[in-house]
């Protein structure tokens, strides 16, 4: 019975066999439900776990905050059980109480709850959401807080010792200025640039001085697009403006700033990074936009095709070792490290994650800010959380000798690491480990996988027709594509032709052949040899089959994904 949702999701045609196998592998090493790593992997969303069930064991499918939940039915199943089985009582009938069940196969559960009530169960199928918010909703307030304290017995003989006092923080006094940014025309200005940027999905928003002008372009899916422009005499007001929401010297006008700020939009909190820089028509100021609502994608969902899904999941649901996924700056790789941990966030495990910034809130893991200024750098951080017991551990990035010989050590003594590097592609990130001082025989017995990635505009669907071949097909010697297309651009595409954006994978899956290569510092050419013959698709590859699918277009491709050595190498040996 343990795959039995599985299967029903599989016989009514909401998932795959590729993706009931992935989540298979998965849970095999993850104490999580099937059900719910399906929907956290983008494979099903809850509703349709929800209703499969129902009509599988016909039990009701019910919404938990309709029901009238007592203080009688509260003390009837404790808050323990509830949180921990994912249940929640919802009426109380004739000694027969209706429980609703996110998983109606855990018989030992409803079957617990029977003996130790005396009562009939009824059970009703609802979402883990709905559960869990009647839970935070009826539960919350039972609990006092003083009452549990005073069951905690006193400890005679421990003395608390005190370390000295650490110097306070100094103070930043922000004297002038503010009354020209705080006119209703330059608040009205920025909130409208904010406003938009978040109700079009932009990444950054750029503004930017010339001699007489001030232009503002957003980065939407990639590429920067110009949006308005205004009167070059009101700029350091606007300048004002954005310091003072973002806790920046306004005074200081000849050198970089750094700052954040929060926006709340349609009950979204967007993270505001805002950055600011002396040029020669005045400060420059660059604004990136991250959305933790949006940010979140589970893992398949970003693209992956199956042929690197599969050895990419074999890597992470191991105990230790260490995944490295590398791309340049805006590549999307804290996304997909952030997906695989949702697959890896469980009670059992201790995630620690240090970064720079903290991108996007994860419940239940330990997430660390990395500042330079006051000492706490990548080396310093992670030397800290070795001694805080982690079962897995996310370094924003490997930067330096130091960080690298830390990150191999902690792969090499029981844990799981995630990191990621700015290299072109995975054969170069072996070179790079190399470059910095890591030592042949620390990268083959430390490194698991190595993921590389692009993002590409994804073609509109509400515009796309399609179009003839490019003209200068020939020279890539291409596999055959049947239909080429294009979009025309649309209203909800902002005429662009394009709509959001999807990833273009390469991995390279670590063997026993790479690792004798790696220790032996092999040529480049021999690694990408090995690699071939494993079967490795390359960027290039993955992204013609995304032109293939109808999804990208050639353009696209061929301006942003790089035509390997390894594609030419293939090639040759072919011809």
């Amino acid at each position: 019975m343990k795959n039995k949702i599985g299967e029903l999701l599989l016989e009514a045609g909401l998932i795959t066999s590729e993706q009931l196998e992935n989540a298979l592998k998965i849970q095999k090493n993850k104490n999580k439900r099937l059900g719910k790593l399906l929907i956290e992997l983008g494979y099903a969303n809850e509703l349709q776990v929800g209703e499969a069930l129902s009509k599988e064991f016909s039990f009701p499918l019910v919404d938990c905050g309709k029901y009238n939940i007592t203080e009688e039915l509260l003390s009837i199943v404790p808050k323990g059980t509830a949180e921990k089985k994912i249940v929640m009582p919802l009426e109380l009938k004739d000694k027969k109480l209706l429980l609703a069940v996110a998983d109606p196969l855990d018989w030992e559960t409803i079957d617990e709850i029977t003996f130790n009530t005396g009562l009939n169960i009824a059970v009703a199928v609802s979402t883990e959401t709905s559960i869990i918010n009647a839970i935070e909703t009826y539960y919350g307030s039972t609990e006092k807080i003083w009452d549990v304290l005073k069951e905690i017995p006193t400890h005679e003989g421990v003395e608390i010792v005190k370390e000295e006092a650490k110097e306070k923080d100094e103070e930043i006094n922000i004297h002038s200025m503010y009354k020209l940014s705080e006119e209703p025309p330059i608040v009205k200005l920025v909130t409208m640039l904010f406003a938009n940027a978040a109700t079009t999905g932009t990444s950054d928003i750029h503004i930017e001085p010339g001699e007489k002008h001030v232009q503002v372009r957003y980065r939407l899916d990639g590429s920067l697009k110009t949006i308005v422009r205004y009167p070059k005499h009101i700029h350091d007001s606007v300048v004002s403006r954005v310091k003072i929401i973002s806790n920046l010297d306004i005074t200081n006008r000849r050198l970089p700033q750094d700052g954040r700020s929060k926006l709340r939009f349609e009950n979204r909190d967007i993270d505001l990074r805002v950055s600011t820089m002396p040029s020669f028509y005045g400060e420059n100021i660059v604004i990136r936009l991250l959305d933790s609502a949006t940010g979140l994608i589970p893992l398949g969902k970003l693209g992956i095709p199956e042929q690197i899904l599969k050895p990419l999941i074999d890597v992470f649901s191991q105990p230790q070792g260490m995944l490295l996924v590398t791309g340049p700056t805006g590549s999307g790789k804290t996304t997909t490290l952030y997906a695989v941990l949702r697959q890896l966030n469980e009670e059992e495990s201790h995630i620690v994650t240090i970064e720079e910034p903290i991108e996007y809130r994860l419940a239940g893991i330990t997430q660390v800010g990395v500042n330079e200024p006051i000492g706490l750098s990548f080396p310093n951080v992670l030397r800290s959380t070795l001694r805080q017991d982690p079962d897995i551990i996310m370094v924003g990035e490997i930067r330096d000798i130091e960080t690298a010989k830390i990150v191999v050590r902690a792969a090499l003594t029981g844990h799981l690491v995630l990191s990621t590097l700015h290299t072109n592609d995975t054969v170069a990130t072996v070179t790079r480990l190399l470059d910095i001082g890591l030592d042949p025989y620390l990268i083959s017995s430390s490194v698991s996988g190595i993921l590389a990635q692009r993002l590409i505009r994804r073609l509109c669907p509400d515009c796309k027709v399609e179009t003839a071949p490019p003209a200068d097909l020939t020279k890539w010697k291409l596999p055959q594509i049947e239909k080429f297309y294009k979009g025309t651009g649309c209203k909800k595409c902002m005429n662009t032709g394009y709509k959001g954006r999807i990833g273009v994978y390469e991995f390279l899956h670590m063997n026993t052949k790479l690792r004798r290569l790696i220790a032996r510092r092999g040529t480049a050419d021999e690694l990408w040899d090995a690699a071939r013959e494993d079967g490795m698709l390359t960027l290039f590859e993955d992204a013609i089959s995304k032109v293939k699918d109808g999804i990208a277009t050639f353009e696209e491709v061929a301006s942003h994904i790089p035509y390997s050595h390894a594609d030419a190498r293939k090639e040759d040996k072919g011809s």
